[in-house]
């Protein structure tokens, strides 16, 4: 049952409206007066207020500001006998839902009530799914880079304006293809996805802008296709470097026009589409190279994002890893706490070709074997480089002091490579000191590659 705070200093006003709502399946909660109405407001969880402006102690204005800063999504209706098109404006402008008039109009109050709720379970929703997007993809940053990154997004996202996202793969440019949609005036209507480089030519043209039944062999049902699924929403145009010349044409044609032209039908339909697109590939490049059309790269690049790679913001690995490794913990019911410093060392050190997608995956791998309740240097090794595994070494042949040497210079010369042959990092992941990793490297006649 939806609970409503009604506030008025008249007591048979209350009464009479109360009862009604009551009638009305609403449980209502009656203040007398400003103080108790702030009182309970502070202290239970309503779905609307409706609200006198005209009461002794505190001007109704002024309790709608209170209101207003103690939880801004809870929709409140100005309720007056005494009221000026100036009080309704300035009530409006600070935040209330809407301005009925005394003697109140039965079925005005009630349409009002309706919208009012629907917009608050909407806005709840709308706050849930904004939570949902920053939980899968936390923008947890602390290096400049992705902090200016950070704030680039959000400048972007309130507007309508194309854009073109760069980034190597995994460095989370859907995500962030999805952040800048669900961040937008557009959140309530759909995202839609198509990876130009998954399907077949011969089926994107299909995929993007839809067919009628019959009109090739195979369309045995009407398909509408991306475009007209998103519009009023944004469409996403994943690995945009991808797509065939043939189609460029027909995708620079839909964003000149805002018209798409379904397979098998003559008359154009018109689209109202934000468009997203991405790809890891250079298309300054393609375009000189005559492999991408230089109009059509215009009219997507009109706000270019570039995702540095992680290991261009290694700053940001520490606060990652650990996030992720949190993650991990609730998701495999494990007692995870931190990394060893040696283990951190690693990460901090390793090249990352995959980004910030190797890095979850990593984290994950280690998560679902250890045992440990803190990650070691040798469980961050093993899934590295999971070919080099020492379960899967082979037996080997000779004395035990042979075998341990052997070991033993297999064991260095992986944390080595991890770690770019930078002789710092690899002895602190060892647990050992500089001098004593070069002493054990000249005893086991480990050499830098090429040196």
């Amino acid at each position: 049952m939806l609970k409503i705070l009604a506030i008025d200093d008249d007591p048979s006003f209350l009464l009479s409206l109360s009862n009604f709502l009551e009638y009305k399946n609403y449980y209502v909660q009656t203040a007398p007066n400003p103080f108790k109405a702030e009182e309970y407001f502070r202290n239970e969880d309503f779905d609307c207020v409706l609200l006198d402006v005209k009461m002794p102690g505190m001007d109704g204005i002024d309790l709608l500001k209170k209101f207003q800063q103690i939880r801004p999504t809870i929709p409140i209706i100005m309720i007056s006998g005494q009221s000026t098109i100036s009080t309704a404006v300035e009530a409006i402008k600070l935040g209330a839902y809407d301005f009925i008039e005394k003697p109140l109009d039965i079925d005005r109050l009630l349409i009002t009530l309706k919208n009012a709720l629907e917009k608050k379970i909407w806005q709840s929703e709308k706050l849930s799914l904004l939570s949902q997007i920053d939980d899968a993809y936390p923008f947890i940053a602390v290096s400049k880079k992705m902090r200016d990154l950070i704030e680039k997004i959000k400048r972007i996202a309130p507007t309508d304006t194309k854009v073109l996202i760069l980034g190597e793969s995994g460095t989370g440019k859907e995500l962030i293809a999805r952040a800048l949609h669900y961040h937008s005036k557009r959140n309530t209507k759909p995202f839609i996805k198509i990876n130009c480089a998954a399907i077949p030519t011969e089926l994107l043209e299909s995929e993007l802008f839809g067919h009628k039944k019959g009109s090739f062999t195979g369309a045995t049902s009407d398909y509408k296709g991306k475009f007209l699924a998103a519009d009023t929403g944004t469409l996403f145009l994943d690995e945009i470097g991808d797509m065939e010349e043939k189609l460029q044409a027909k995708l620079l044609r839909v964003l000149q026009d805002g018209e798409v032209e379904i397979i098998g039908e003559t008359k154009p339909r018109k689209v109202d589409v934000r468009i997203i697109a991405a790809t890891n590939k250079d298309l300054t490049k393609l375009v000189n190279e005559r492999k991408f059309r230089e109009d059509l790269y215009h009219r997507l690049n009109v706000v270019q994002i570039r995702i540095p790679p992680l290991r261009e913001h290694v700053e940001d690995i520490p606060v990652l890893a650990r996030y992720f490794l949190k993650e991990f913990a609730q998701t495999y019911n494990k007692k995870l706490v931190d990394f060893t410093p040696q283990a951190m060392h690693l990460l901090i050190n390793y090249s990352w070709p995959g980004n910030v997608r190797e890095l979850r995956n990593v984290v994950e791998k280690i998560s679902v074997l250890t045992k440990n309740t803190r990650i070691t240097a040798a469980e961050v090794s093993e899934a590295l480089e999971p070919e080099n595994n020492l379960s899967t070494v082979k037996a080997y042949s000779g004395t035990l002091q042979e075998a341990r040497e052997k070991f033993e210079k297999e064991y260095i010369k992986r944390f080595l490579n991890i770690t770019g042959w930078k002789i710092q990092e690899t002895a602190e992941a060892l647990g050992i000191n500089r001098s004593a990793l070069f002493k054990k490297m000249r005893k086991l006649g480990i050499k830098k590659p090429n040196s």
